[in-house]
């Protein structure tokens, strides 16, 4: 394409830059790259543009890369050309305003913003059937001169066969037409201006395309008739996806305006309701507050959302400032929840030639002033908010307000039964052991005093650790508080989803505490009780698990989340409950992403270990041995008293290479470093190649390196695959389920098939894991290794056979001959 070129000359325009230009340059007053855009968009909105088309290019790299922006507005003609470049001064503002559309351009200098991107910017436009251009190379513009350089830009008109062939390789990009109306055509547009930006700087390559379109649907003026296409899709005015807690609008029962009545005053502009300061009229807008703070994600990349947000004709002048101007920092828990969109168009006075702030004066310190004290108000409303909320969200406050038959009565009575002996222990409220009996009676009596109280007996419910294995939550009647078991499986993995103050959590723990006392209460004896608790906490183990991806799925986002922080923690977590484990997760400052408990029993004996796990995500190939902080895992171990503790990332540097730092640190430090890649090889292998919780224990003692990790995974790849009795354990499992009301203990269903008998209890163990990790909550084990199962042999068949034919080719017939499903001669 030469768009410099092409076309005839009809006209010569002269470009003077003065050396003040220069300063402003010098001293980077459009250094951003957006600046460009929302200079050329600006632009746009003064020729009364409808339709704004911005294209931006992926790769800014290739060869004729370029950037433009193209609008239907009422072009330019040889005149307006001629203003468009005279440097320093603009029209737009002389004659009659526009009410509804107020100019935006002022200083004549913002087209200027486009040198940062690009070296030559040509605007090509329409008008009266006429097609013209006009090509600005900034490279001439360079001079030592203090009072600047004059140079003439060549005007050519150009035929509409020109324009076609010398536009249709910019706009039409991948068979699709960039542009949102016609330039050509039997609908062309009337008029039309295409500004193209070319040769483009380094500096076009740190665009920001979340930031770039936050930029441009929140600083520039909304109007119904004004839309704006980035790269073919409609961008929509930036809007809160959340409703705000409360609204006010400025002037509108304005509390502020009413105790200052001798300063402001209330007043309408164009209908709507505004205020007028000492030096500053129609103030207008609204603030509105959320509840929660609208600090999110990286602002740099996306824009802020919290803050003020001041419009001077329609356009956001503080697109990074959350405030205005000099003003003394307002408190950040409440201002970084509240929003002000505040109209003060009287400013544009005294705006700066940047237009992204405005100079001091005395309207703009009335603003401030009436800001700060419209932030007082709002902030004495959310307090008042939080005290309220804070007491419907207690459970305690809760637990106080129910039936004291409910709450109350039960602890009373299953306590003095425990003093009396009646009862040997609780599953959930802890007793100091060694208390007098002077000391017994005087709990009693307190106890007896709280039935009726305000408060009641419950005074508190808090989040401890209390460990994965242990009960959802405790009592210690002494304290008076509940403690949630925040390492309970059920805790850990719903607690992300209930995000009002665990409060249900905290709910469903006080109903397990009281549940206890009800039956102590109701003289249900002490082993039944610890039998049908127990079992409610087996149900809330299996809730958490039951919807578990299967082995082929797991493997899939493992090698899918590679570089995604939050999808290889998921990932990684998914990968150890495949495994066997029971896998919980934690994160935040200071703790580990997860803790891994596997239930082992060896002979009959518990050999019960645990340990805990990060997931380190890169978008490069591989990290380095102080990002993989293993010393910061092994303080994660003994926190949390686990066995063992793990590391996953893409790869390390130096991971085959017996003497790096990875290596040598994971040695000494005896954590087991792990590539997801050979995770998630682990995990395809473990179904067909029988890979247990004790190996599972031997591959943790032994092996931490990379090298170590990498070869015993590629050792299990070796192992012999052999059939298995599946189809005579589904088969027996599902007789003895139905026909025997004992529980299907694994050795009850091994001793009633003689192919079962085969196999020792620890394979067949292994075997029914290996299902569960593949067909999922279809069949399971507990760690009493009592054997569930919820579906026909034939359909738990059926869904093997659907899963094994997803696995990747290279494991299809290892799968086949391992999970076959012929029935084994006797």
């Amino acid at each position: 394409m030469d768009l410099d070129n092409t076309g005839k000359e009809v006209g010569q325009i002269p470009v003077h830059l003065h050396s003040k230009i220069l300063e402003l340059f010098s001293a980077n007053l459009y250094s951003s790259p957006n600046k460009a855009f929302e200079e050329l968009v600006s632009n746009s909105y003064d020729a009364y543009a409808k339709i704004v088309s911005l294209y931006v290019p992926p790769d800014m790299t290739i060869p004729n890369a370029a950037i433009w922006v193209c609008d239907n507005g009422t072009g330019m003609d040889n005149n307006g050309l001629i203003d468009l470049w005279v440097i320093g001064e603009s029209k737009k503002r002389n004659g009659k305003i526009n009410e509804e559309r107020p100019p935006i351009g002022k200083f004549g200098i913002g087209k200027l913003a486009t040198f940062v991107l690009s070296r030559k910017l040509t605007h090509i436009t329409k008008t009266k059937d006429k097609f013209l251009a006009v090509t600005m190379d900034y490279n001439r513009l360079q001079t030592t001169d203090p009072k600047g350089k004059q140079i003439f830009l060549s005007e050519r008109e150009l035929s509409e066969e020109e324009v076609i062939k010398l536009l249709s390789p910019i706009i039409i990009i991948n068979g699709q037409n960039m542009v949102n109306f016609d330039l050509w055509g039997k609908n062309a547009s009337d008029s039309w201006t295409m500004a193209i930006m070319y040769d483009l700087t380094p500096k076009a390559q740190t665009i920001s395309e979340g930031r770039l379109k936050w930029v441009l649907s929140t600083a520039l003026p909304l109007n119904p008739n004004f839309n704006l296409y980035y790269n073919g899709n409609k961008l929509e005015s930036s809007k809160m996806d959340v409703a705000p807690l409360k609204k006010w609008v400025i002037g509108e029962d304005d509390k502020i305006v009413k105790d200052n009545n001798t300063e402001y005053s209330v007043s309408t502009w164009n209908d709507k309701p505004c205020i007028n300061l000492p030096h500053l009229n129609n103030v207008r807008g609204q603030i509105e507050l959320y509840e929660e703070s609208l600090l999110r994600g990286k602002s740099q990349e996306t824009g802020r959302s919290h803050g003020i947000f001041l419009m001077v004709r329609g356009r956001l002048i503080n697109i990074n400032e959350p405030l205005v101007g000099t003003m003394e920092a307002l408190h950040h828990a409440t201002f970084n929840r509240m929003r002000f969109i505040v109209h003060a168009d009287e400013l544009d006075a005294t705006l700066t030639s940047g237009r992204e702030s405005v100079a001091t004066s005395p309207g703009l310190s009335d603003l401030q002033t009436y800001l700060q004290r419209k932030f007082n108000e709002v902030r004495s409303y959310l307090m008042n908010y939080f005290e309220k909320e804070e007491k419907s969200r207690n459970p305690s406050y809760k637990l106080a307000r129910t039936s004291v038959a409910l709450s109350r009565r039960p602890l009373v009575i299953a306590v003095r039964k425990f003093f009396n002996g009646e009862v040997d222990d609780f599953m959930f409220t802890k007793i100091p052991g060694n208390l007098t009996e002077v000391q017994k009676q005087t709990i009693l009596d307190e106890l007896e005093r709280e039935l009726f109280s305000e408060d009641g007996i419950i005074k508190e419910v808090e989040i401890a650790n209390l460990g994965s294995e242990k009960p959802i939550a405790e009592f210690n009647l002494v304290e008076r508080k509940i403690k949630l078991n925040q390492l309970h499986p059920f805790v850990a993995n719903f607690a992300t989803e209930l995000q009002t103050f665990y409060l249900p959590l905290k709910l469903i723990a006080a109903n397990e505490i009281l549940t206890e006392a009800f039956m102590i209460e109701m003289g249900i004896d002490s082993a039944s009780i610890r039998q049908v608790m127990g079992r409610r906490d087996e149900l809330l183990r299996e809730l958490t698990y039951s919807d578990n991806p299967n082995t082929v799925q797991v493997a899939m986002r493992l090698k899918d989340s590679i570089a995604d922080e939050e999808g290889l923690e998921d990932a990684v977590y998914h990968a150890f409950n495949n495994l066997g484990f029971q896998t919980t997760k934690i994160g935040g400052n200071g703790n580990p992403d997860g803790e891994a408990k596997a239930y082992l029993r060896e002979d009959g004996v518990k050999k019960d270990f645990s340990l805990t796990y990060d997931a380190k995500s890169t978008k490069k190939k591989s990290i380095k041995a102080k990002d993989a902080s293993l010393s910061a895992n092994v303080k994660h171990r003994n926190a949390y008293n686990a066995n063992y503790s793990v590391v996953v990332a893409i790869d390390y540097e130096g991971a085959t290479e017996s003497e790096s730092s990875i290596n040598k640190e994971a040695k000494i430090q005896k954590v087991s470093v792990m590539r997801a890649s050979d995770l998630r090889t682990l995990v395809l292998l473990a179904g067909p190649r029988e890979v247990n919780l004790a190996e599972m224990k031997q591959f943790l003692e032994t092996c931490h390196t990379v090298l170590e990790t990498s070869a015993w995974i590629e050792s299990v790849k070796n192992r012999v695959v052999k059939p298995k009795p599946i189809k005579e354990l589904l088969e027996t499992t599902m007789k003895l389920s139905r026909e025997d009301p004992e529980l299907p203990y694994l050795s009850a269903i091994r001793v009633k098939n003689p192919i079962l008998e085969r196999y020792s209890l620890s394979e067949l163990r292994t075997l029914v894991k290996s299902l569960e990790s593949i067909v999922g909550h279809m069949i399971s084990i507990n760690e009493r290794d009592v054997v569930s199962i919820q579906s026909s042999p034939e359909k738990i068949i059926q869904a093997l056979d659907t899963v094994v034919r997803t696995v990747p080719p290279e494991l299809m017939e290892d799968y086949i001959k391992a999970f076959e499903t012929k029935t084994q001669t006797p």
